[in-house]
């Protein structure tokens, strides 16, 4: 189950992304109102943000029913000494180019994906916010306003964390790990003997 919210959540948020370079939203401060492909695209930023608020729920109620590997303190290692600790030498081994073997210790991964699920759930909340205070004519309230103002500073961060994770998985599989593999195959992978 977490794999296939995974992989729901990482093509969601990746098409969000993409969707957000060609969507223009209706706005009623705008001279000239969206229309035609881009407006399109916005809608489909809409519906595709209503989908991944669903799917951040059930991945947090299934990580917060005991379903995280390492439990949730792999995710959010902030409130242990020997946890951050472990984040903090991976960090340090990382930054000379030289990645934990994910079969041995994965702290730092489980760190970034832990603040990956935070940004993609701020992401989500400022989003659906937005949405039910956007009118068709583009009027949105204060706090719409405000989530609007959140919503691109987080999104900002999501593009650093997307084109982080992905050279990472290319380091990953250039040092000849299998978690690349293994995170893409949606069954459980087969036990290394």
């Amino acid at each position: 189950m977490t794999r296939w919210l995974h992989a729901g959540i990482a093509l969601g948020v990746t098409a969000q992304l993409g969707l957000s370079l060609f969507m223009e939203a209706p706005d009623d401060k705008d001279e000239v109102m969206a229309s035609g492909l881009p407006l399109q695209l916005f809608e489909v930023h809409e519906k595709i943000g209503l989908l991944l608020l669903v799917l951040l729920v059930l991945h947090w109620t299934w990580s917060l029913s005991g379903h995280v590997q390492g439990g949730l303190g792999h995710l959010f290692p902030w409130f242990s000494k020997d946890r951050m600790t472990q984040v903090i030498t991976e960090a340090r081994e990382a930054i000379g180019f030289k990645l934990p073997d994910p079969d041995v210790s994965n702290a730092l991964a489980g760190a970034v994906h832990g603040l990956g699920l935070l940004a993609a759930t701020a992401m989500a909340a400022t989003g659906t916010v937005i949405f039910f205070n956007l009118s068709k004519t583009g009027h949105m309230s204060q706090l719409g306003e405000t989530s609007h103002h959140i919503h691109g500073i987080i999104a900002l961060l999501m593009w650093a964390y997307l084109i982080g994770h992905f050279a990472t998985a290319v380091i990953h599989k250039r040092m000849g790990h299998t978690n690349v593999e293994e995170m893409f195959t949606l069954s459980e992978p087969l036990k290394k003997k």
